[in-house]
């Protein structure tokens, strides 16, 4: 068993009224948290944090939230709708393109491209804070075009 006492969290986002300032968030400050194996062990004020940990890390006042959850990510496709987007902010119709760019760019594109493109896409989201992502087809609009991106997304699953 590894644990680690994260110390010095200015604020720390529990989710969980009862432990916190009880909103919703149930904020905790001058907090710390010990991790236990990868998970959560305890939670609480710093002043009341176990001791004999394996390792300490002091985060110096930054906020500790809960990692984001992802339900709903096209990650697997080409091209952009940029121009799409720029029409409609300034007040066009969806005719500069919409999902039909996408699907085509997307068809077009080969299969290293669209993985290296869902990769970085990955990563990016980590890098956010984004723990789980699912991965959702879409832009291929026909069986065979969205089994392709289902065999894409599930390798970029196996990370």
């Amino acid at each position: 068993m590894k644990t680690t006492l994260l110390t010095g969290i200015g604020q720390l986002v529990t989710c969980a009224s009862e432990v916190g300032d009880g909103t919703p968030l149930g904020v905790l400050t001058d907090a710390a948290l010990l991790v236990v194996d990868e998970h959560v062990g305890w939670v609480g004020p710093a002043t009341a944090a176990p001791s004999g940990a394996d390792a300490q890390v002091d985060l110096g006042g930054r906020t500790v939230i809960p990692g984001f959850v992802d339900s709903h990510a096209h990650l697997v496709f080409a091209g952009d709708r940029a121009a799409e987007f720029a029409a409609r902010m300034s007040g066009g119709t969806y005719t500069a393109g919409g999902i039909g760019s996408t699907v085509e760019a997307t068809r077009a594109a080969t299969d290293d491209a669209l993985e290296a493109g869902a990769r970085r896409l990955v990563t990016e989201m980590l890098r956010g804070g984004t723990t789980t992502v699912e991965i959702k087809s879409g832009y291929g609009l026909t069986p065979t075009d969205e089994l392709r991106l289902l065999k894409i997304a599930t390798q970029v699953g196996e990370v």
